[in-house]
């Protein structure tokens, strides 16, 4: 009745689920909803959920709106995100319709007498635009006001609680109680879900497009998925995909194998003496990776070699708990063979596994020549001082499972020289430098559409605002691809430091 408070409908949510949507399309008053849920209701009602109306699916229209790097809804020129105290438009075009802020639109399009859309150069008329929130207009708030929603009034007689149609039938009762348990609900939530917000946000690390990690324009897919297959939700934006954690290892491998090109060093301290190892980080980057990491996490501190056959090899690094057995990024990882690299001699440092692409923690040094395991097991390493320490535990006698009577223990391993982390520090540096410079561009392109002048003495308009009515208009507001620099050469001086450490180590 005239006595509720108003609950004014949030921007980003649908105003049929009153949920944030996804699939943002909207009704020729401004009212936006998610497309999943709304055609389903029209196939069923017929009506507009808000104002009860007669509405039909082919007038429905779809927003194509811009994300930010946070995954929030923006405005693509202004680049400042969407909130509820923003003045926001559509431009329509027939059934489709970008979205910016009022104050682009303004800028550009009414005082710049440029009645063409800042996107894609079409040209409209003001019946075009469509209000989607105005915190000042009195009139188009009530029309948001949840509390007036005509599924929410006729939410009975309609049979939906903005969800999906169930087979549970309530009673008026019911029905009554579990509106108001929701209205409770959302109102204590309210509080804590700001703070659980801040802390989300003071959590949250920086989305990393695909494109600075692999210098590839790859997008999610969903809106090529949602063309040619029913069974995935209708998608009406190509946002640009956010990398993978194995894009962003296969870029650090690269680093390690193609500038880098430098050998790791470790040794392990075992109650039997000191073993020094040489790990070909140039030629098997992501097995090195995993065993420097588990090293110096410490993960192999007081493990045993489990397993020795004399006339074989020794093996270790299995966890102490068994639950604690997983490779340095969790579970499994594929193998790395190099031709370069073979079971040829004694002190061949190489990883055990179960087959292909099973391996996790587990090593194992070669007493001799085991030229049946070549491309099999992945060799990342060799040793360089402390082969009478292996012979010595080539004599230890063994059960009958192969398991050394007398313990040998690994103590440690101390990592000397570690390019796997030299070349994580040298990504992060390239990929904060890079979205720098998307950010940079970023502001300068929304200062160019706002037709301010950089700081400089030339009088010249920015090369990005046409001069004339005539020059080309599509997409003339939006940034360019950003350039990426070519990786600067490293020097040779690591490459005679591993030299140096070789020598000293073998001496």
């Amino acid at each position: 009745g005239g006595g509720q408070a108003e609950r004014r409908l949030p921007f980003h949510c649908c105003a049929l689920t009153l949920t944030p949507y996804q699939q943002p399309v909207c009704t020729g008053n401004g009212i936006v909803f998610e497309n999943t849920a709304l055609l389903p209701f029209l196939l069923k009602h017929k009506v507009d959920p808000v104002t009860g109306s007669p509405l039909k699916s082919r007038d429905v229209i779809q927003l194509h709106m811009d994300k930010d790097e946070e995954g929030r809804w923006q405005c693509p020129i202004m680049t400042k995100p969407f909130s509820d105290h923003t003045k926001i438009v559509a431009i329509r075009n027939g059934n489709d319709a970008n979205v910016y802020s009022w104050q682009a639109y303004q800028e550009l399009n009414v005082k710049g007498k440029n009645m063409e859309d800042l996107i894609s150069g079409q040209k409209f008329t003001k019946k075009d635009v469509i209000i989607l929130n105005d915190p000042e207009n009195d009139e188009f708030n009530r029309l948001r006001d949840i509390n007036n929603f005509h599924h929410v009034l006729h939410a009975r007689s309609l049979d939906i609680n903005g969800k999906p149609s169930t087979n549970v039938q309530h009673s008026v009762t019911a029905t009554r109680i579990m509106e108001k348990l929701k209205r409770t609900a959302s109102s204590s939530s309210s509080s804590s879900g700001k703070e659980a917000a801040a802390r989300n946000t003071a959590n949250k690390k920086p989305r990393i497009s695909s494109e600075i990690v692999t210098g590839k324009r790859y997008t999610s897919g969903a809106t090529s998925g949602s063309l040619t297959s029913s069974s995935v939700a209708v998608s009406n934006t190509s946002q640009f995909r956010e990398a993978t954690e194995e894009e962003i290892l296969v870029a650090r491998f690269g680093v390690m194998r193609n500038q880098l090109k430098k050998k790791g060093y470790a040794t392990v301290q075992t109650n039997m003496g000191d073993i020094g190892l040489e790990l070909h980080c140039d030629m098997a980057p992501r097995t090195c990776a995993n065993f420097l990491g588990l090293a110096e996490a410490g993960k192999y501190n007081g493990t045993k070699f489990h397993r020795l056959i004399p006339s074989f090899m020794i093996q270790g690094g299995k966890g102490l708990d068994p639950k604690d057995d997983e490779s340095l990024w969790g579970g499994s990882f594929v193998d790395e063979f190099d031709d370069r690299l073979v079971h040829d001699a004694e002190g061949i440092l190489s990883m055990a596994n179960a087959g292909p692409k099973t391996n996790k923690r587990q090593f194992f040094l070669t007493f001799g020549p085991t030229a049946h395991l070549n491309r099999k097991h992945s060799i990342f390493g060799k040793v360089i001082q402390g082969m009478e320490v292996l012979r010595e535990m080539k004599k230890v006698p063994t059960d009958k499972k192969d398991r050394p009577v007398h313990e040998i223990i690994i103590t440690g391993v101390q990592v000397l020289v570690n390019p796997a982390k030299e070349a994580e520090d040298m990504e992060r540096v390239r990929i904060e430098k890079a979205m720098n410079l998307k950010r940079s561009e970023t502001e300068s392109r929304k200062a160019s559409a706002l037709g301010r002048k950089q700081a400089s003495t030339s009088n010249k308009l920015p090369a990005t605002i046409p001069t004339t009515s005539t020059a080309p208009a599509v997409g003339k507001y939006l940034a360019k691809n950003v350039q990426k620099k070519p990786a600067s050469k490293k020097s040779d001086g690591d490459q005679q430091h591993n030299d140096d450490l070789l020598n000293k180590t073998k001496a």
